[in-house]
């Protein structure tokens, strides 16, 4: 047996699903006919037929026997099958459109079909039938989409089938159904081998709880099918996730992973019958674990297995302590549920295993103690029992078969499994244990009796209206009872007291109390909820979370979420819509600032919501204060003058796609910020724009106050350029942070740039902190305008310092005409100068200040 298992090392590399099944039925389905049983059309539908290669059925078992490939079985065709596109198309009027296709195949025993892409909307089915309606599986519905959006079916009995889809008119969208491969079996594994123990001879009655959780699996590699064997395992969650245990040699890959068909139950009834069914299939998995070393893999299966399926999750002993006796439960050649049993105690093998293939070729190495080593006295292990659960005498799995010989069988520990890497997808702890209990042993569980739980789609009730109730009781029950008190009330539209999700109707006003009875076949539940639903002839329509006058910052309106309650219905309206965009779902309306409104000015909206249950209608309202930040995108930035500028905030800013930042290396370092990132802060947070010409000395300094800020100089061509993303295209010539090591707000001082140019300032709030700004703009200049003018003209007239400035007008032939002096300051720096009492023409302006002279031209027309 040992080369067997050597051999699956090299071989198989992916894998899929398959196998021969008689039954009409299999995974999770939903009953039902297909809809073009129900139609009497008036001529033959030529249906389109993708026609397999011939599967070569004798040349395919000589080389299996040539080459001791033993649990291979079918052979794979890729194709690439919309079957929207390429299967005829029937339109039911009124109801919808189906869409047939056939593969048809020369000389399989059975074919299986992978949906390379399935994802359907709710009430569109999929049905498998073959051409003379004797067999059928499905329906496969909106239930069996998953996060892959694919589907392994399997093993449909014949050489042929049809894929029938159904879409009704009322989709919520478009489904898709793909075909992605056909695998053909050229191999009819019914055989029995008298050396074989089936599950339910005598020498498993003391296991028949615990042999619901191994499963027969099949997979393929895009080439071929193949056969192992899996278990179900509990975690310490004990929540039924359906993590699934084999052998590394089987699946140890994502693509693999995604083509598994789990076969539950498939065992004969009775130790002489050949009566086994792969009646019960779920498809496909995720890896979540896998590691060579002692050869195991840990799958999360697509789908639960069901109430019917009776699954057993097992126990699990990761203690490493020697089991006293052992038993495999397995599925030998793809054959029927088996059983293996050890009585003595089982030893650590504690040599080197060079795992070969079956031409003798080394494929990969194990260490010693990593495996324990098995000699059953009772029954063997055989090719297609790889990752077939090893129990100890206490039902807890303590390994997975690796491989092995006639003689002897050796499983990879699960105790080294668990936690001999750190890394969570080479161990089998992070998944089996995710609280982190610390417990490394673990009974099994069997699906047990409901937890009662619901709720009512609202509370507070309009009389006489259908109210619909949503059971949400957990462990799948199969049966509800119903109990409301008082007495006064109804059951409507086809429900009553024992409805899964009934509809009641509240007949007199008052407060009532509802009971939920849910049960299974492994018992009952009660949940009462007292004084749950308010009946009224007045309903009470309100927003949740919000009050009825409001601020809001126009940068957080986007998809903000606006809940209303108490009512079935709702209508929404906003009084400002040409500025605020609305999208409605159910109960919630969400705002988002419309683009024309950005950079606008802030404005107030109203709004509302009617809501109505049944005769009952009830309105609320809220009035919405909007700040827009004017210069919160570098567009809009804000225009600076020189001398001190005020009334800016930061309150209500963002940060745009694209923003640039300076540098992150030190609070004090130039031209750097500091932000905390050891608290996960970011860099840039809040910040707002502004925009200035350079002075006509090419000298500034910056200062800022009002908060804890930080600020950037940006040279651009425009701001497109800044936001390009492209460093290329825009430069920072200066930023700061803290101007000192206890002044927190920044500082750029003597800022050389060229003179009436253009450039940008960001401030931004560090670690985003936001306040009022205050913004100084110090340079040794003056500024006159209007110019030209009238008559009057003012003057600004900028120094760092409180100064006396000497302002006197001269004519173009130099003759002083006016003699002034003023007083400057950041605070006081705007003076007036009326020279209206002059002749029109060009006039020079001349200001001695803080030992600069500065002069300007002005025109008097």
């Amino acid at each position: 047996m040992k080369h067997r298992y050597r051999f699956w090392m090299i071989i198989i590399l992916f894998y899929s699903f398959i196998i021969y099944s008689k039954e009409t039925t299999a995974q999770v389905s939903v009953k039902g006919i297909p809809e073009s049983f129900n139609l009497n059309l008036k001529k033959a539908i030529i249906i389109p037929v993708l026609q397999l290669d011939s599967v070569h059925v004798q040349s395919m078992l000589e080389e299996d026997n040539k080459f001791r490939i033993d649990n291979r079985y079918g052979v794979i065709q890729t194709c690439s099958v919309n079957i929207k596109e390429e299967g005829v198309k029937i339109e039911i009027p009124g109801k919808g459109t189906i869409w047939q296709y056939q593969v048809e195949s020369k000389d399989a025993f059975s074919l299986g079909i992978f949906f390379k892409r399935f994802y359907l909307p709710k009430g569109a089915s999929v049905f498998i039938y073959n051409t003379s309606k004797s067999l059928l599986r499905g329906a496969f519905t909106q239930q069996n989409n998953n996060t892959g959006h694919r589907l392994p079916v399997a093993e449909f009995q014949g050489k042929n089938l049809i894929i029938e889809y159904f879409e009704p008119l009322s989709a919520d969208f478009s489904g898709e159904l793909e075909l992605g491969s056909v695998s053909q079996s050229y191999v009819n594994f019914q055989s029995v081998a008298s050396t074989r123990i089936g599950i339910n001879c005598s020498q498993g009655s003391n296991w028949q709880e615990v042999k619901h959780c191994v499963c027969l699996m099949t997979f393929n590699d895009t080439y071929y099918s193949y056969f192992c064997t899996g278990e179900l395992m509990n975690n310490t969650r004990k929540d039924e996730t359906p993590y699934f245990l084999t052998a590394n040699h089987c699946i140890n890959s994502e693509i693999v992973a995604h083509t598994l068909v789990t076969y539950f139950n498939y065992e004969n009834s009775t130790c002489t019958s050949n009566d086994a069914s792969q009646f019960q299939s779920l498809s496909g998995a995720t890896l979540k674990s896998e590691n060579s070393f002692s050869d195991f893999s840990l799958l999360l299966l697509n789908e639960y297995p069901g109430i019917d399926y009776n699954p057993f999750y097992a126990g699990w002993n990761a203690s490493g302590s020697n089991p006293n006796s052992g038993v495999c439960i397995h599925h030998p050649d793809g054959t029927a549920k088996c059983i293996a049993i050890d009585t003595n105690p089982i030893i650590s093998y504690d040599s080197v295993t060079q795992w070969t293939d079956g031409n003798s070729n080394q494929t990969t190495t194990t260490s010693a103690n990593t495996h324990w080593m098995v000699e059953f006295n009772q029954g063997n292990t055989e090719v297609g029992s790889s990752g077939s659960p090893l129990f100890d005498e206490n039902k807890h799995v303590v390994g997975q078969l690796h491989g092995g010989s006639d003689a002897m069988s050796l499983y990879g520990k699960f105790s080294l499994s668990w936690n001999y890497s750190s890394l969570t997808n080479r161990q089998l702890k992070h998944w089996l244990d995710p609280d982190n209990t610390g417990k490394i042993i673990l009974d099994g569980i069997r699906q047990k009796a409901p937890q009662s739980n619901f709720i009512a789609e609202i509370q507070e009730v309009c009389l006489n209206t259908p109210i619909l109730f949503t059971d949400e009781s957990e462990d799948n029950p199969t049966a509800w009872l119903w109990k409301i008190q008082p007495s006064s009330y109804s059951f409507a539209n086809g429900t009553d007291s024992t409805s899964e999700n009934p509809q009641i109707m509240f007949l007199k006003e008052g407060i009532y109390s509802i009971s939920l009875n849910a049960s299974n076949k492994y018992g009952s539940n009660t949940m009462t909820q007292a004084n749950y639903i308010m009946a009224t002839s007045k309903i009470n329509v309100r927003f949740l979370q919000a009050g009825t006058d409001s601020v809001v910052c126009g940068c957080d309106l986007n998809s903000f979420p606006l809940i209303a309650y108490g009512a079935l219905n709702y209508e929404f309206n906003v009084s400002e819509k040409a500025l605020i965009d609305t999208k409605i779902s159910s109960d919630t309306l969400f705002l988002s600032l419309n683009k024309s409104a950005i950079g606008g000015k802030s404005f107030n909206t109203w709004v509302k919501v009617v809501g109505t249950t049944g005769t009952c209608t009830s309105s609320d309202s809220i009035l919405f204060h909007v700040i827009v930040q004017p210069n919160d995108n570098v567009a809009n930035a804000a225009k600076l003058s020189l001398g001190r500028n005020t009334g800016y905030s930061n309150h209500c800013a963002s940060v745009e796609s694209n923003e640039p930042y300076p540098p992150s290396s030190g609070c004090l370092v130039s031209n750097n910020w500091c932000p905390d990132q050891t608290n996960s802060g970011s860099v840039l947070n809040n910040s707002i724009w502004f925009t200035f010409t350079a002075p006509s000395n090419g000298l500034l300094t910056i200062n800022t106050s009002g908060f804890d800020d930080q600020i950037a100089i940006y040279s651009a061509s425009s701001p497109g350029s800044i936001l390009s993303g492209n460093s290329i295209q825009y430069k920072i010539l200066a930023a700061n942070d803290n101007r000192s090591a206890t002044d927190n707000t920044a500082q750029i001082v003597d800022l050389t740039l060229d003179p009436g140019k253009q450039y940008w300032l960001q401030l931004d709030g560090n670690n985003a902190a936001y306040g009022d700004a205050v913004i100084d703009l110090i340079s040794n200049s003056i500024e006159v305008y209007p110019n030209p003018s009238t008559g009057i003209f003012y003057l600004i007239i900028s120094t760092p310092t409180t100064e006396i400035a000497d302002v006197a007008v001269y004519d173009l032939q130099g003759r002083k005409l006016l003699e002034k002096q003023y007083t400057t300051s950041l605070t006081s720096d705007k003076f007036s100068l009326d020279l209206s009492g002059y002749a029109k023409g060009m006039y020079l302006i001349d200001v001695k200040i803080n030992g600069s002279n500065l002069s300007k031209k002005v025109i008097r027309r």
